[in-house]
């Protein structure tokens, strides 16, 4: 059994209660009164520490990351709604003639294709629409009823984008520091194992090995049992 190293496909959970484990193993035995095992104790809480440190900003990141998400949202439902607006307007300016110049300059892109747009698409063409409604060509009542409002749904939209773009930064800063814990926490447990391999030499225990393993989880053997029986079931 013995010590178990925290990889890439260790849940962060699983990691906590590895490290946990010796950490209560440790204290557990300095408690006993061996004072040879307090040093190393402490050296493991620090690491726990990190990780209570790391979990908060983890959760913090992961709320940033989904209030980001809604916000895009909120801005493409906002996005499709102005496009719809002006579109509705320009018809009825039109008379429904949907091969009228004003319209024709305006829409290039059908309103259906705008909507099913995601909001980085559909935000430069609306950029497009806001100047063509500033063009002279555009009659003044549609201008006044549009010009502002899609302007504004274009900076807020815009906005979204670049908070995504940030959130998405910060949860990366954050995955890095996770996989630097992890690689910590794997240095200090080999370093404990070793420390405690010494200690039992030191010691000349007879049952070394197994003194060493208790400081460490015990390996899951549900999965090795499963496929014993499941052998045994086949050749029967």
């Amino acid at each position: 059994m013995g010590r178990k190293k925290l990889t890439e496909n260790t849940s962060w959970d699983d990691g906590y209660g590895i490290v946990a484990y010796t950490a209560d193993a440790l204290m557990l035995t300095s408690e006993d009164g061996d004072a040879a095992i307090s040093a190393l104790a402490i050296q493991v809480e620090e690491v726990l520490s990190q990780w209570e440190l790391l979990d908060a900003e983890r959760r913090a990141k992961r709320r940033a990351m989904g209030r980001s998400n809604a916000l895009e949202r909120r801005r493409d439902v906002q996005a499709d709604a102005a496009a719809t607006d002006l579109h509705n307007d320009v018809l009825a300016q039109v008379k429904q003639n949907r091969k009228a110049p004003l319209f024709v300059r305006i829409f290039v892109h059908t309103l259906s294709t705008i909507i099913r747009m995601a909001l980085e698409s559909e935000l430069p063409v609306l950029r497009t629409m806001a100047l063509k409604l500033a063009e002279p060509e555009t009659p003044e009542a549609i201008r006044s009823a549009h010009q502002a409002a899609m302007t504004h749904v274009i900076e807020r939209g815009e906005a979204s984008l670049r908070g995504r773009e940030a959130a998405v930064a910060a949860a990366g800063l954050t995955s890095a520091r996770v996989t630097a814990w992890r690689e910590e926490s794997n240095t200090v447990l080999l370093g404990v194992e070793g420390a405690l391999k010494q200690i039992a030499s030191q010691r000349k225990m007879e049952n070394s090995t197994k003194w060493v393993d208790s400081f460490f989880p015990a390996a899951d053997r549900g999965k090795k049992k499963t496929a014993v029986a499941a052998s045994k079931a086949k050749s029967a």
